[in-house]
């Protein structure tokens, strides 16, 4: 499976879906692959167009994967999900834990040549405040965000907020110029504005088929080697990157093995194909994505009924489902957490009881108690853009139709699912997707914050985030956490069916690469 989606046109957080795409341990590197030739262009295939390269506006996987690449925060996650400093030198935080200051690197300047300044980091932070989903979730905890100088950023708190640094790493906080955020539309700015402090720089879009980026002559590294992930020292041996759009499995299979692209991330089910084939390399990649079915609690729907999500839970042929995915079981975990393993500071067992609970004819005694009897519609939505999600769906419609309930699948490409899932609250019931499962706060975390697209908003759950983000050590915020979860699988705001570790497979060509998702700066093609 592909990595997660976080996604703000949904009103939900990164991974992105999405959005924000971390995760991966480090390979061989460049120890292991000898020393770094500089120069070539990598070929790497993308099952979608990124439709915009604002971070902000549509923080979607393959968005999230290219912004990587061209843009940086203040903090960036290293290979072990831990926030470490980018384009901040160093910070202090009070003693009452409300107030920070930031002193920004020196030297640093966007791909126009601009230098790099407190007014841009203040202006790409509050419009990730009003804009972004995470943001907004964070922004009743913050007085000001100032610019005292031109090399120091403050941030005021109304209270202390525990996770507020890994929030700074989080999708949405990539830093632009300021003036290229003026009077920005909701919808994104346009690609004459993708513009900032990154290794690689936008040289060209054909939309629907490639973008290319190219190296950043003027880009500014930190020195450390050893943090991986999208944190530390950047190299861009590269001369460019070329982003390939193929949304067809053969094409992207045939194309590995024939080395038409260099780096992909397949589905599931051709894991063990490629691990056999001696021309590709496969690499797991710690962190994954949570694979849900989301009930919509908004009026209209027949889940708007607790008793309609218990029996769906209870329905549910969880294992089957996992399945339909095909491909190695050592990539799906059967775990109803909303974390990975590897996310050790939010995995919880909490709830497990209820995710592996089933019993059909209990359900449908739910079903009918919920109003949804022989001859009712269930309607599901779902995409053609990756694959797992309508067979899920299509799953969900057999266990329905052995108890006599209807099911309508509507299948579109990705955006159009997106914008129907929103554009109609109360006209859909389910829907299938996957979720970033290495965040590292509850603002990020779709499953947590879910409100805005299916109605799941609840008092219970804000306080909950509320004691969350005034723990002060990380037993405490870990006790919240299973609380957290078990509040989930109470009221099934989303229902999970697993966690999947993700893999990359590519070309032995490819070196210094970090098994880091698309992060290809240290990255370099062998003669």
């Amino acid at each position: 499976m592909r990595r997660t989606l976080t996604s703000a046109v949904l009103g939900v957080v990164t991974a992105a879906l999405l959005s924000s795409c971390m995760g991966g341990a480090a390979g061989g590197g460049a120890a292991a692959d000898g020393p770094p030739v500089r120069g070539g262009n990598l070929n790497v295939a993308v099952p979608t167009d990124p439709q915009s390269l604002d971070m902000v506006a549509n923080p979607g996987q393959v968005t999230a994967h290219l912004g990587n690449m061209l843009y940086e925060k203040l903090f960036e996650v290293d290979r072990t999900f831990t926030a470490r400093p980018m384009l901040v030198q160093d910070y202090t935080t009070s003693p009452d834990r409300l107030t920070y200051e930031f002193k920004l690197r020196q030297g640093v300047t966007f791909h126009d040549g601009a230098p790099l300044t407190a007014n841009d980091v203040v202006a790409s932070l509050q419009r990730w405040q009003t804009g972004h989903r995470t943001g907004q979730l964070v922004s009743p905890d913050i007085e000001a965000i100032t610019a005292p100088d031109p090399a120091t950023v403050t941030i005021r708190l109304k209270r202390p907020r525990y996770p507020l640094i890994n929030e700074l790493a989080g999708a949405g906080t990539e830093i632009y110029e300021a003036k290229n955020l003026a009077g920005v539309p909701p919808t994104g700015f346009g690609q004459d504005k993708a513009i900032g402090t990154g290794p690689y720089k936008l040289k060209s879009w054909d939309i629907g088929r490639e973008l290319v980026l190219e190296r950043h002559p003027g880009y500014a590294s930190r020195s450390e080697e050893d943090w991986g992930g999208q944190a530390g020292a950047k190299h861009a041996y590269l001369d460019t990157v070329t982003y390939k759009v193929v949304s067809d499995q053969d094409a992207l299979i045939n194309g590995l093995q024939t080395g038409q692209w260099d780096h992909a991330m397949p589905t599931n089910d051709q894991y063990e194909t490629l691990r056999a084939n001696p021309a590709v390399v496969v690499h797991n990649l710690p962190g994954g994505n949570e694979n849900v079915v989301i009930p919509n609690f908004n009026p209209g729907s027949r889940f708007a009924d607790p008793r309609a999500r218990q029996a769906l839970n209870l329905l549910l042929d969880k294992p089957a489902l996992n399945a339909a995915t095909g491909g190695s079981k050592d990539l799906t975990l059967e775990t109803g957490a909303f974390a990975s393993p590897d996310n050790q500071a939010f995995y919880s067992t909490a709830g497990d009881e209820v995710y592996r609970q089933r019993d059909p004819e209990k359900a449908r005694q739910l079903l009918a108690e919920a109003g949804i009897t022989a001859g009712a519609t269930v309607r599901i939505v779902t995409t053609n853009s990756y694959p797992e999600f309508g067979k899920w769906a299509v799953l969900i419609q057999d266990e329905l139709s052995k108890i006599g309930i209807t099911t309508k699948i509507d299948t579109f490409d990705f955006a159009t699912m997106l914008g129907t899932l929103t554009k109609d609250p109360g006209g859909w019931d389910l829907t299938t997707l996957f979720f970033d499962s290495a965040l590292t706060s509850p603002a990020q975390m779709p499953a947590l914050t879910l409100g805005t697209l299916n109605g799941s908003s609840s008092p219970e759950l804000d306080a909950l985030m509320a004691e969350y983000n005034a723990s002060t050590s990380p037993e405490q915020a870990k006790a919240v956490v299973d609380k957290m979860q078990a509040f989930t699988w109470q009221q099934l705001s989303v229902i999970t069916l697993s966690q999947s570790k993700l893999y990359a497979a590519y070309s032995p060509k490819l070196k210094g690469y970090g098994d880091f998702y698309r992060v290809f700066w240290n990255s370099w093609l062998a003669s």
